[in-house]
């Protein structure tokens, strides 16, 4: 007979996690229990979508380290078994509280033991965005190719999941040079179009500032202080911003905080790919 190992206990990624498993049991009430095992910041989704899943306890099962249990009345919902497909596949990122939450298809890079960090290979979902901000660049024709290979795979995500396709405005993030149209602004408004929602365009203060990737924590913080602002009324909302690249989520969150100031409700947000950085 095989004996089985206990799985590890589950640790969580100060950067993003994905819900790794889940499972349900029907109890003798008329509900049943969700079985969770992921982090907090993943969890978050579940109860803006279902709130009546309240927290439980059940004894130790030395074959699973679940991390969380809920109950709720009745069977499993449709569309919570698709908000846990989604979650399975995707990353939630620890994001600035400004944010609700924040989803990336994939993290940029792809590790290699032996290999130093700057030589790792891209991940898919990570080329594809190399290619679009980078390498065609200056091809427009191969660069819009690109974009719509990255731009099916973004609305795929948005589409399944229960709380992002329901957005009624889509935000971008302004790029360092705001005479530019970035890479990011242009994904925000394929989504946009795609799923017919209103795309309002985040005013900048200054027409140029240094790229967040070439500063430090402290400096992006300091550079990003009150830089960004909505004039549109928000009131009631649900915002979806849109970005191609998470590093420290300095500019999303940013993005975020002038949302709330024009009134959103909820502000969610969705990148293509998450760096491995800290």
């Amino acid at each position: 007979m095989a004996i089985q190992a206990t799985p590890s206990p589950f640790r969580s990624d100060s950067r993003a996690n994905r819900l790794e498993s889940w499972t349900t049991m029907n109890d003798s009430s008329a509900g049943h229990f969700l079985l969770l095992r992921t982090a907090d910041a993943v969890v978050v989704q579940l109860l803006k979508l279902a709130p009546d899943y309240a927290p439980r306890q059940l004894p130790p099962n030395p074959r699973m380290t679940w991390t969380h249990v809920f109950w709720s009345p009745g069977a499993l919902r449709p569309d919570v078994a698709e908000l846990l497909a989604v979650l399975g596949t995707t990353l939630t990122l620890f994001c600035p509280a400004t944010l609700d939450f924040v989803l990336a298809l994939d993290w940029y890079k792809q590790p290699v033991d032996g290999i130093a960090s700057t030589s790792w290979p891209n991940t898919e979902t990570g080329e594809l965005v190399h290619l679009g901000k980078h390498r065609y660049k200056i091809d427009g024709d191969r660069q819009t190719r690109v974009g719509r290979l990255l731009m099916q795979k973004v609305a795929a995500v948005i589409q399944a999941h229960p709380l992002l396709r329901k957005a009624d405005v889509v935000l971008d993030v302004p790029g360092h040079d705001t005479e530019r149209v970035s890479f990011g602004s242009r994904m925000a408004a394929t989504v946009a179009r795609d799923f017919e929602v209103t795309r309002i365009r985040v005013k900048a203060r200054d027409r140029f500032r240094p790229e967040a990737k070439s500063l430090d924590p402290s400096q992006r913080a300091e550079v990003l202080a009150g830089q960004f602002s909505i004039a549109d009324d928000l009131q009631s909302q649900t915002v979806l911003i849109v970005d191609d690249v998470f590093h420290s989520g300095y500019s999303m969150g940013e993005a975020a905080r002038a949302a709330r100031e024009a009134g959103a409700n909820q502000v969610f947000g969705i990148c293509a790919v998450r760096t491995r950085r800290r």
